[in-house]
């Protein structure tokens, strides 16, 4: 099948697109810059295409009979609207995101781009949208990658002392890139009937205290969990990015983490045939390939 790839160049697009190719689909690999696509697979064929440039993105999908875009949400009303006769299901990426009770831009793209799909299903189309919960692992991972380098800078005569609100009690979810890379393959030719959506997300919550401390014994470091208010946490690193100086949670990220997480992962290993690794053994991965 031929299968258009949008994103193809992202964090998760230069693995999907190998393992599409490796599937024996026919891949047609997009980018809005034309010299990023130098990085994909050489199996794939090779596309400049912009969803907000009507006519670059019409051509592109011409002769797609699967398009998957890993562009986000909000972006899913024109990519439908530019979908050739001949394409005959979607793939589309939202996030876990959806369902926070916090003011959140992303969040509200996403739920906009959810119901352009909605309407587009209910208008005949045909397809279904994975969310993807805090996605780890891969090379440039800015998650967990960031609080690796963190660590790892951090002097071994000192104590690995990490604050967090409230202690880190509240819960995560994250999914390693391969388990996520598996699921969007399933989904391109999927054995059975799928629902509109699938939570794409790791075998089961855990404590942001815990991710860090799983973090910490992946680099056989020791990490010290400090309780603190969010209040002064949100404050101290605005300052540090105000300053320029890298610290391991952004403002933003440390509202999000005093919000639990809890998803069904059962859709996930009976819809798609994917079992999640544990955040431990997925850190671990990581940092035995040097990728931090």
């Amino acid at each position: 099948m031929r299968v258009a790839v949008l994103g193809a160049t992202g964090k998760t697009g230069r693995y999907l697109v190998a393992r599409l190719c490796h599937d024996g689909h026919a891949v047609v690999a997009l980018s809005r810059k034309l010299d990023r696509l130098d990085a994909v697979d050489g199996c794939a064929t090779r596309r400049q295409a912009d969803i907000l440039q009507r006519d670059t993105i019409v051509a592109a999908l011409a002769d797609a009979e699967c398009v998957v875009s890993l562009a986000h949400a909000s972006l899913a009303e024109p990519l439908l609207a530019a979908l050739p006769p001949l394409c005959r299901w979607v793939v589309l990426t939202g996030s876990v995101r959806r369902s926070t009770a916090l003011p959140d831009p992303g969040a509200d793209g996403v739920r906009r781009g959810e119901a352009a799909f909605r309407a587009w299903i209910a208008a005949g189309g045909r397809g279904v949208m994975l969310h993807p919960s805090m996605i780890f692992g891969a090379p440039d991972d800015r998650n967990v990658g960031r609080l690796l380098r963190f660590m790892r800078r951090w002097p071994r005569a000192l104590p690995l002392v990490v604050p967090l609100p409230g202690g880190g009690r509240h819960t995560v979810q994250p999914v390693y890139f391969e388990d996520l890379v598996a699921a969007f393959a399933a989904a391109v030719t999927p054995s059975r009937a799928l629902p509109l959506d699938i939570e794409i997300v790791g075998p089961q919550p855990m404590q942001y205290c815990d991710l860090v401390r799983a973090t910490a014994a992946a680099l056989g470091r020791r990490a010290w969990i400090v309780p603190l208010p969010l209040s002064l946490l949100v404050g101290v690193a605005y300052v540090a990015a105000t300053l320029g100086f890298k610290v391991p949670f952004t403002a933003a990220e440390l509202r999000r983490g005093t919000e639990s997480k809890r998803f069904a992962v059962e859709p996930m290993q009976t819809l798609l045939g994917v079992r999640p690794r544990a955040f431990d053994v997925g850190v671990r991965e990581k940092v035995t390939r040097g990728w931090f």
